[in-house]
């Protein structure tokens, strides 16, 4: 039986109200993905409590493997998303309008954008973007097969090199942990574009972006990234943020 199939059975032995939010929740990101769209709204936080297990067992009488596969699958939603629609940074509409409220209106340029969900988010919300991905992630799962929005073939840095000067920032999002092209990118923006800020989403010192990026990165303090991080919330075991760095 694959993931959606046994969450939504697991799902439906215990119609607790902590269940049945974040299956609905789950339900309607689903739908937008596979409909090549943003989500509306964030995910909640994900997974059950112990007096959620509790209930489910004692009060419906669900066998206690059967709480805990619940439990599993919940928070490994991430990894279903990825897998089946090339979704890593976990972006919805809600984020976007307070980002282009925060920050203004600007050209971007997103590099190793995927099949582009932060492109077309920021695109929605009134911004020019320039998507840009190497697209070696074709072969291996869908991560650039399904793009939302055009997307130009070149690296990080050759795209960088090519479109930096036309546009007034950069964001990467979720770019791999086990790849440090993602250092040589930040030193040639410091080097020949250093007016340029970096928006950067992903998990620090984590699951993306390597280590050497991490020990290179100079953080820009700004209160607005406070406000825009509560349109973020966390939900599940990764800890996405979303940073300025120059």
């Amino acid at each position: 039986m694959d993931y959606w199939n046994n969450i939504t059975a697991l799902a439906a032995q215990m119609p607790t109200r902590p269940v049945t939010a974040q299956l609905t929740a789950l339900t309607a990101w689903r739908q937008a993905v596979a409909a090549s769209r943003l989500p509306n709204l964030p995910l909640p936080r994900l997974g059950l409590t112990g007096e959620a297990m509790a209930e489910a067992e004692y009060a419906f009488g669900v066998p206690a493997k059967a709480v805990r596969d619940l439990d599993h699958l919940l928070r490994n939603y991430r990894q279903y998303i990825a897998y089946h629609y090339g979704m890593w940074a976990f972006v919805q509409t809600a984020l976007f309008t307070s980002w282009t409220e925060l920050f203004g209106r600007q050209r971007y340029l997103e590099v190793a954008a995927g099949n582009g969900y932060v492109s077309a988010g920021l695109q929605a919300a009134g911004n020019p973007v320039i998507t840009t991905d190497s697209l070696t992630w074709r072969p291996q799962n869908e991560t650039g097969r399904h793009p939302l929005v055009p997307v130009r073939q070149a690296g990080a840095s050759a795209a960088l090199w090519q479109y930096g000067e036309a546009v007034d920032a950069v964001v990467m999002a979720w770019s791999p942990d086990h790849e440090w092209s993602d250092a040589a990118f930040l030193q040639l923006l410091r080097r020949r574009f250093s007016n340029l800020p970096l928006f950067v989403i992903g998990e620090r010192a984590g699951a993306t972006d390597s280590r050497l990026f991490w020990q290179l990165a100079q953080f820009v303090p700004d209160r607005r990234l406070l406000t825009l991080n509560r349109q973020f919330p966390r939900f599940d075991a990764i800890n996405d943020r979303i940073y300025l760095i120059k």
